[in-house]
């Protein structure tokens, strides 16, 4: 079942993006090959991750994020990674998930 619950001001803020951009709104937090993504249009099979400093700023935090986005390319799922200023500027972020098919 889509959920568009979110559990940060990042999450929040990306949604208000998308809904600013026309875009449609993805399931969050939603669960696919053993893991949970943050944001997911599953019928495009693209998944975005938003990454705040705090929890991505360490050595494990770097290394795992690497190896759930070639688990998740190797299922066939396009993984993007935002950054919270990237969402804040808004720009490359739409410009990114148009030029994936994201409509």
């Amino acid at each position: 079942m889509a959920t568009t619950l979110t559990r940060s001001p990042l999450e929040d803020a990306f949604l208000a993006l998308l809904k600013r951009a026309g875009l449609p709104m993805p399931e969050t937090n939603a669960h696919i090959e053993g893991m949970e993504v943050d944001t997911l249009w599953r019928k495009r099979r693209v998944v975005a991750e938003l990454d705040g400093w705090d929890a991505h700023h360490t050595r494990h935090a770097f290394e795992r994020d690497r190896t759930r986005d070639a688990t998740l390319t190797a299922a066939g799922y396009q993984v993007v990674r935002f950054t919270h200023r990237q969402v804040l500027d808004g720009g490359h972020v739409t410009e990114t998930l148009r030029r994936l098919g994201i409509r």
